[in-house]
């Protein structure tokens, strides 16, 4: 049991890190156009992650050590490119990393591109409406596959 607990604050810390080196998220919703509407397909991204994480036991939490390292290792190599992309990702994973594994958890988190600044910058040819349009769909596919993939406690038989 102390092992796991060890483990959780380490994924909670690698976290707190992954959303420190995320910090330039704010400044890029705030100032580009077509990233405007990231911090609401941030929100409905998360959405099922924190719903998985408030039903099930502290223990259950943060099982996924690989998706915590490859955060940290990211970040790290976010801070060393200077490539704010990595941060973000960095940041995606660490998400996965610190919360409960669902159905359908790898889709929820390729669909983390939904809040990303990389999807504006990769779709500004198109007029800005379409992709907030088109960010808000995706967050809104994540939530509705992470939700839907949500698993559900078992039945208890009673004795």
């Amino acid at each position: 049991m102390k092992t796991t607990g060890r483990f959780l604050r380490v994924e909670w810390a690698v976290l707190a890190f992954c959303v420190w080196q995320a910090g330039d998220l704010p400044t890029a919703w705030r100032h580009s156009p077509f990233d405007a509407w990231g911090w609401l397909a941030l929100l409905i991204w998360l959405a099922p992650a924190v719903a998985a994480c408030a039903r099930t036991p502290l223990a259950a939490h943060g099982t996924g050590g690989l998706f915590c390292w490859a955060g940290l290792a990211a970040a790290l190599g976010g801070i060393v490119t200077e490539v704010h992309f990595l941060g973000h990702c960095a940041l995606a994973l660490a998400c996965a990393g610190a919360t409960v594994r669902f159905r359908f958890f790898l889709v929820w988190l390729a669909l983390s591109a939904a809040w990303m600044p990389a999807l504006g910058y990769a779709l500004h040819n198109l007029p800005v409406w379409a992709v907030a349009a088109l960010r808000l769909a995706l967050a809104v596919t994540a939530a509705v596959v992470g939700f839907t993939g949500a698993r559900r406690p078992a039945c208890e038989i009673p004795a």
